[in-house]
């Protein structure tokens, strides 16, 4: 009796939670109220989609932005963005209540456009490891996840990695994100923050760009002790051949190259955990 009134307590609860509303501040600053949780999502970044998938909510995705490719079930959803653009006639296709946007590639402009085919718009930033515990935190309230055990072990899991790394020798190092043209990473990046993690020391960090153009003067200036790419399996071949002539750096004349094939390294998810541990296995190879 009491068994199955206590089992009838938490049915009615969880009843009562999914129709709860859920009112949040966006990082737009905007106030964004549904009636209940969310229960057709688009996500309009790979780090989003990954994130509704951690707290549980994948099944409630019903569109992704291309390269959402993880976990392997999002591969196969309907994709209704570039990097650049969304595609406003697929999205009002799949009818959602709820488009979880990336600040740094959604225009601001494009909100009305998407609110006026039904669907609220919540705009969140993760551009620094801090903000991987809060992506998963709105994402989770906004579709009736759980944020917990995600948090959890993201958390546990970059403490385990900072510990581990603690101690070693420092070294300079360029990490390339583009070689025609020569661009890196700098300012509050996660990027930038996986390299201190591993004990590297960026030599362009200081600028405030995140993704910044630099010269090959300024790079021979700086002449860091070590070289990192990062990309898609099988890209070392192209990325050691295209460093081949540069011998005027010490990092090339040393042989001090090292390639990261990770993509949870370029995402600001929970998985990027990850993608840092890799990149300090190549911290470790030129250190």
């Amino acid at each position: 009796m009491i068994r199955a009134l206590a089992a009838g307590v938490l049915l009615a609860a969880a009843a009562l939670a999914a129709r709860a509303e859920v009112a949040l501040t966006d990082d737009l600053g905007r106030r964004v109220v549904l009636a209940a949780p969310a229960s057709r999502i688009v996500t309009l970044a790979p780090s989003i989609t990954e994130a509704a998938f951690a707290v549980g909510s994948g099944p409630r995705v019903v569109g992704v932005s291309a390269w959402s490719d993880f976990p392997a079930q999002a591969a196969s959803l309907p994709v209704v963005s570039s990097a650049v653009a969304v595609d406003l006639e697929a999205l009002a296709k799949l009818s959602p209540d709820l488009v979880i946007a990336w600040k740094d590639s959604f225009r601001a402009a494009d909100i009305a456009r998407v609110e006026a085919l039904g669907a609220r718009v919540f705009v969140v930033r993760s551009r620094t490891l801090a903000e991987i515990p809060r992506l998963l935190e709105v994402t989770a309230a906004l579709s009736g996840g759980d944020a917990g055990p995600a948090t959890r072990a993201f958390e546990a899991g970059l403490a385990t990695l900072r510990a581990r790394q603690a101690g070693k020798p420092r070294v300079r190092v360029f990490l390339e994100i583009s070689h025609r043209p020569l661009m890196t990473v700098a300012g509050r990046h996660f990027m930038n923050e996986a390299l201190e993690a591993c004990g590297a020391a960026n030599v362009f960090g200081e600028l405030a760009e995140v993704a910044p153009q630099v010269s090959w003067e300024e790079l021979f200036a700086r002449n860091p002790g070590a070289i990192l790419g990062t990309g898609p399996e099988g890209g070392e071949a192209s990325f050691r051949q295209s460093w081949a002539g540069r011998a005027g750096l010490q990092a090339v004349r040393r042989g001090k190259l090292a390639y990261v094939a990770s993509r949870a390294l370029g995402r600001p998810s929970p998985r990027v955990v990850e993608g840092i541990e890799a990149l300090c296995a190549a911290v470790d190879r030129v250190r």
